[in-house]
């Protein structure tokens, strides 16, 4: 992993995936996940990478080993930040480190500070496209000073490839802060340290050293350093590495007042940035037998959450526990509600899965919250869930479905995902209408598809038009 041979690593990585999960043994299997989490986000399956780590941390969480939980909720913290999800990952990374100190494992520790770290500079990224000046630099002051404490961690320790990601990184993270000789001494360190980092880290440190002497107003200087980082990406092949050197090297040009190399620079970013489409799509094809494997063991996850009362992904009852429910309720008089929300689908592919995950639990959340002292609520699966009100007359149960339905639509999302919005088409029937539960849930389902028709964000209830609720 530390190499950047993505590719090879996640062949080792599934063999030896395979290997820990017959040995049965919950701590190296966690471990393993992790890593291979860690490798599926540089391959930019975000998605996938965050399932593994998730799974990694419910691996470590089923053992004792708390450097094995420490390192895979390390791996979930970095992939939620990749996935600009970087208020959901402090904590998780705050918690990671805590446990490596705890456990009395330094690297580690040093590798939780190094990412935590970058969270915060993440969180400065976000103040400064919101234009809060005073934010950005905050947190890109908590990220200088928790880096330098993975600096020194990392040095205590003789963890030379940490040691130098958080060089590189505090320096980079100072000449943001407009602070250009703290990035330099940082620089001038790493470039002391013995042996060699890589190849990757090496262009880092070259990229980074241009930037601070741009900064600092020594063309010359960036200029050499610019030119030997795309020499050398040139020489890896690594195409992300050639388009962030070719970027760096026309804007130095550029500053010299060498517009013409400054335009061939461009045009050559231009070119890289095609051939990179073409091998991220290579990547992902060899990716295939990955994704199919994390989609076998969500499929497992599933179906053993299934097999239990709760929804694996929410928390909250699932359709089994609905099926008790309603089995509990035979004889009794009952209103039952079906809810879906709308649009959901785009919500997934304009924000994100891990959006979406975090919209179906907090409409779950609401669900509950509203329901507790009057009934029940379960998820069916996917966006659908189920409210049943025992004991209410239909004018009652429209009044607290009608609650249930504006609750929903005035969650404020802005924590989640900025301009989100997300509101839900309702069926409601009762044993007023039908005494048995499949022709409940026939009328609910179908009034449910005439909620969708009519407009979304209404509930709808009776026969007649006019008992038909707009939104």
């Amino acid at each position: 992993m530390r190499l950047g041979d993505v590719e090879a690593g996640l062949e080792c990585a599934v063999a030896a995936r395979r290997l820990w999960s017959k040995l049965d043994d919950a701590a190296e299997l966690a471990r393993i996940k992790a890593i291979e989490a860690f490798l599926l986000l540089d391959i930019g399956l975000s998605d996938d990478a965050f399932d593994m780590a998730s799974l990694a941390v419910a691996a470590a969480e089923s053992g004792n080993d708390a450097s094995a939980l420490a390192f895979a909720l390390n791996a979930k913290g970095v992939t939620l930040a990749v996935c600009r999800q970087v208020s959901m990952a402090v904590p998780l990374l705050e918690r990671s480190t805590a446990l490596a100190a705890s456990a009395g494992n330094a690297g580690l520790h040093a590798f939780g500070l190094l990412n935590l770290g970058f969270c915060y500079a993440k969180r400065a990224e976000e103040a400064e496209a919101a234009q809060d000046t005073p934010a950005t630099t905050l947190w890109l002051d908590r990220a200088i000073r928790i880096t330098d404490e993975a600096i020194s961690a990392a040095e205590a320790c003789g963890d030379l490839w940490t040691l130098r990601v958080a060089l590189g990184n505090c320096a980079e993270y100072n000449a943001l802060n407009g602070d250009v000789g703290a990035a330099m001494q940082h620089l001038e360190r790493s470039a002391a340290l013995p042996g060699e980092g890589g190849a990757s880290l090496r262009i880092h440190y070259l990229y980074t050293l241009a930037t601070a002497r741009l900064r600092s107003g020594d063309l010359t200087g960036a200029l050499e350093a610019a030119q030997q980082s795309l020499a050398l990406a040139d020489e890896t092949g690594q195409v992300d590495h050639q388009l962030n050197a070719a970027a760096q090297l026309g804007r130095v040009h550029e500053a010299l007042g060498q517009f013409e190399l400054a335009l061939a620079l461009q045009k050559r970013f231009h070119a890289l940035y095609v051939r990179q489409s073409g091998e991220t799509t290579q990547r992902l094809a060899k990716a295939a037998e990955l994704r199919a494997e994390t989609s076998q063991l969500r499929a497992r996850a599933s179906a053993l959450a299934a097999e239990a009362l709760l929804d694996a992904l929410t928390g909250m009852p699932n359709r089994r526990s609905f099926e008790r429910m309603v089995e509990d309720l035979s004889g009794s008089d009952y209103a039952l509600a079906i809810f879906d929300l709308d649009h959901f689908k785009a919500v997934n592919d304009q924000y994100s899965h891990l959006v979406g995950d975090d919209v179906l639990r907090r409409v779950s959340r609401t669900l509950g919250a509203h329901v507790a002292d009057l009934g029940f609520a379960a998820r069916l699966g996917g966006e659908e869930f189920v409210v049943i009100l025992p004991r209410h007359d239909t004018q009652d149960a429209i009044a607290i479905v009608e609650d249930l339905r504006l609750a929903l639509h005035d969650i404020d999302w802005s924590d989640i995902a900025p301009g989100l919005r997300t509101t839900a088409s309702i069926g409601l029937c009762s044993t007023a209408e039908a005494r048995r539960h499949d022709e409940i849930m026939v009328r609910a389902d179908q009034r449910l598809y005439a909620a969708k028709h009519g407009g979304r964000n209404r509930t709808v209830w009776g026969e007649a038009d006019h008992r038909r609720h707009a939104g």
